[in-house]
């Protein structure tokens, strides 16, 4: 992998190219209002422990998205039900005094998966899609949005957007001394973090570990790849679970790829826990 020839350049969802430059003066008047990461080593890898945020690191990355958009809505269609979106999405909108809308496959209210009743709780409103595939959900959240667009925003999978990968690029930056880590690792659905973390440090190698959907060659970017062996929403097995709490259905995928091939002194980006 020839990270030190890659020219960092973000591709958006509509295939413009953005210089990190521009991502970060996009960010410029911001800066993170949550705690600083806190990194913790286990088995010679330094873990950034975002698990302790409580609502996953979404909460930084979306802050100032949210913080600026008109749109009073934030209308979503691609979180799963085990998905941490649900639970990022309203703690940084309730700050900004606005709601969040979820379109989500349905299920019996005996059958909500635990985050769902914390995004409940949290004031996210759910629209309940019989046959709810993730293409269904995706449509029905955009013709919401397209019923009121002055007052409504779209949030595309991934929470995707330059300021989001901006906030990235800055909350990492400011945060980490690439001179004390010998790789990155995280997962991927998306590919959003991965490639802000690209964007982050193009003179480190970056791996992958994909969880959810396949992931196109935009959102791999320039990561070494790996593909979980678990369904989607599926629950690591006791023995993959990292010793430090991690979603079970998404972070702690990870962590059998990261002892497997890992370099030593290595970081992993844990989200949420």
């Amino acid at each position: 992998m020839l990270s030190n020839f890659f020219e960092p350049h973000y591709e958006d969802n509509n295939g413009k190219l953005w210089s990190v430059e521009k991502l970060l003066e996009m960010v410029s008047d911001w800066e993170d209002p949550n705690p600083k990461p806190i990194i913790k080593e286990y088995d010679g890898i330094k873990v950034v422990r975002d698990d302790l945020l409580n609502h996953g690191s979404k909460i930084r990355f979306v802050d100032k998205y949210i913080r600026d958009v008109k749109a009073k809505e934030i209308v979503f269609g691609c979180c799963p039900a085990t998905g941490y979106a649900q639970i990022s999405l309203p703690v940084v909108a309730n700050k900004y005094g606005k709601k969040v809308v979820l379109f989500m496959a349905k299920r019996s209210p005996d059958k909500y998966h635990e985050y769902q009743k914390r995004g409940m709780d949290l004031g996210a409103i759910y629209e309940w899609v019989n046959m709810g595939m993730l293409s269904v959900t995706k449509s029905r959240a955009k013709k919401y949005y397209e019923e009121d667009p002055d007052n409504r925003v779209l949030f595309p999978i991934g929470l995707e957007h330059p300021t989001v990968v901006g906030s990235i690029i800055k909350v990492a930056r400011q945060n980490l001394n690439e001179n004390d880590f010998s790789e990155i690792w995280s997962v991927g659905s998306s590919g959003t973090l991965s490639r802000g973390l690209q964007l982050a440090f193009p003179n480190k190698d970056v791996h992958v570990v994909s969880v959810g959907h396949t992931m196109s060659e935009r959102e791999i970017g320039r990561a070494k790849f790996y593909r979980s062996d678990y369904k989607f929403d599926k629950i690591v097995k006791e023995e993959d679970m990292p010793p430090f709490p991690s979603a079970p259905t998404y972070d702690a995928k990870a962590w059998k790829f990261v002892k497997e091939h890992a370099k030593p002194n290595a970081l992993f980006w844990n989200v949420a826990g």
